[in-house]
């Protein structure tokens, strides 16, 4: 195995000493300057991962077949026909695993509920797995044991295979019934020793990468209507799943129903140019705004329905290729957030574009924009990914503004990279994290009520379509080795440092407290 050697012993001493003497630091990628300063002591640090992505085990213990498993299984659909079949082994490495989060000393840790592995052909009616249950059981138990929060996702993208061929799946209304029975289930078994519930991650990729580009699971591709559909049924679910929780298990329980929204933060080419600043706009509604617009205040957001509804019409379509809520339903879904999961990693430069309705539909069209990257950026091996630290104070100042200052939990935040050999010395990540965790800082010093900050991801894992040409982790994952070994990179004893420092205490005032210790210790013994 090669690992850089010395380099690591390079970057450790960046990590530990990068935060400087002065009070006020310039810092690379920053449009303004460093904040010293800590976060609340209620504040909680984890790090997360998702089922399929860590799992392996596809076809253990009588779990069922998921979306994930068939999409994988298909040539040509991921890189290098790889599949996570095995993936990091994590469902037999339960304690070796948890030995990570006990090094880093993490407040909670983030993961998700494989729906197959619970009920193996997604109706609870036709099967329950109860392997798949203890499984579950025995790590909630083993987090709660050490004072580890979990907060769990009941639907991380791998939907059973059963529920597509039969239905397909999230186009069809019946996903509404069968989610919530699984949810209920999954608060009976457990939810009296979990209290933060996620209904889903990322619904946007599951819509727009699920149903329009088929670049995901299932991989239709249903352009200009799949994700609007698969939108609105997902919402109508976690809505569902919100008032089954807020009746049934909220006063026994005790516990909170949120869901999480990745988005990118769109910041206009021209701040002076009007065009740029509407495009900017109708990049976060189509992305943020589409799903949390409509869980805060019961309906999309307007130029969404414009705009589709605009180009539904020129197309020839006699009602708009975006769905509608009926009043009731929009009085149903309004207010079905008890926190706001962000997950976010990167920023675009949005300018205005008019597409034609004489193109084909398609949801990336409707929004009338360009996304730009500025070339300064710096940008990790994985090309989607810049760091521009300074959008993340701004989307979260953004979500304050716009949705009344939710409780917000950072769910997904972190960098990836493409490598070929064995890196552990990853000073670039420890840059990021260091940025994007400062700017945290910034916007909560600004009021946003951000409660908890997940770095993503505990180890290196499955990415979906890339495969394993993409590594997310802090711990290296051998996956050629049988035994699948875990191995820190350095951005361990540096997110260790931030926790156990709780944010970025001013070296002056620590420098100046030890000072003091000092010459009241030589005052006393003379």
């Amino acid at each position: 195995m090669k690992i850089c050697g010395l380099w690591v012993v390079h970057v450790l001493t960046l990590a530990f000493f990068a935060w400087g003497d002065d009070n006020i630091q310039q810092t690379r990628n920053d449009r303004g300057t460093f904040y010293y300063g800590t976060f609340p002591s209620s504040f909680s640090w984890g790090v997360g991962s998702s089922a399929y992505q860590i799992e392996g085990a596809w076809d253990s213990d009588g779990k069922g077949e998921s979306i994930w498993d068939v999409f994988t299984h298909r040539k040509g659909k991921v890189f290098m026909n790889q599949t996570g079949d095995s993936t990091c082994d994590g469902y037999n490495k339960v304690k070796e695993d948890f030995e990570l989060l006990k090094e880093l000393k993490v407040s909670h840790y983030r993961f998700s509920l494989s729906w197959p592995r619970i009920i193996p052909t997604g109706i609870q009616a036709e099967g329950i797995n109860e392997k798949g249950i203890k499984y579950y059981n025995d790590l909630i138990n083993i987090l709660l044991q050490n004072k580890i929060t979990p907060l769990v996702t009941l639907y991380h993208w791998d939907l059973p295979q059963k529920l597509q061929g039969r239905y397909g799946g999230w186009q069809n209304i019946s996903m509404v019934t069968y989610f919530n029975d699984y949810a209920n289930l999954c608060f009976e078994r457990f939810g009296d020793r979990v209290k933060h519930w996620i209904t889903f991650n990322c619904p946007w990729s599951v819509a727009v990468h699920g149903y329009e580009t088929g670049k995901h699971a299932p991989g239709m591709k249903l352009m200009g209507t799949g994700a609007y559909k698969a939108a609105h049924h997902m919402i109508k679910a976690h809505a569902q799943v919100w008032h089954s929780y807020n009746k049934n298990w909220r006063i026994k329980q005790q516990g909170m129903v949120g869901i999480s929204l990745t988005t990118e933060w769109g910041e206009p080419v021209d701040i002076s140019n009007q065009k740029d600043i509407e495009a900017a706009d109708r990049f976060i509604q189509f992305h943020l705004g589409w799903f949390a617009n409509t869980l805060y205040n019961g309906d999309y957001p307007q130029i969404m329905k414009e705009l589709i509804g605009q180009k539904s019409a020129h197309q020839g379509l006699r009602v708009s290729r975006l769905p509608t809520f009926t009043s009731q339903e929009k009085s149903y879904i309004k207010g079905t957030v008890d926190f706001l999961g962000i997950g976010h990693f990167t920023t675009r430069y949005i300018t205005s574009r008019n597409y034609p309705s004489t193109h084909s539909p398609s949801f990336y069209t409707d929004r009338d924009l360009t996304e730009l990257v500025d070339p300064r950026w710096p940008e990790p091996e994985s090309n989607w990914l810049c760091s521009v630290p300074w959008g993340f104070r701004r989307l979260l100042n953004y979500v304050k503004t716009h949705y009344g200052n939710p409780m917000v939990f950072v769910t997904e935040n972190g960098a990836s990279e493409k490598m070929q050999c064995v890196e552990l010395c990853d000073e670039w990540r420890i840059q990021y994290l260091k940025g994007y965790i400062n700017e945290m800082l910034k916007a909560m010093k600004d009021g946003a009520n951000v409660q908890g900050y997940t770095a993503w991801s505990l180890m290196d894992m499955f990415e979906w379509d890339d495969g394993f040409s993409e590594r997310s982790g802090l711990f290296y994952v051998e996956f050629q080795n049988k035994n699948k070994s875990r191995y820190p990179k350095a951005s361990v004893p540096f997110f260790k440092r931030i926790i156990a420092a709780n944010g970025f205490p001013n070296p002056r005032e620590r420098n100046r407290g030890i000072r003091l210790q000092i010459f009241c210790g030589l005052f006393m013994t003379r």
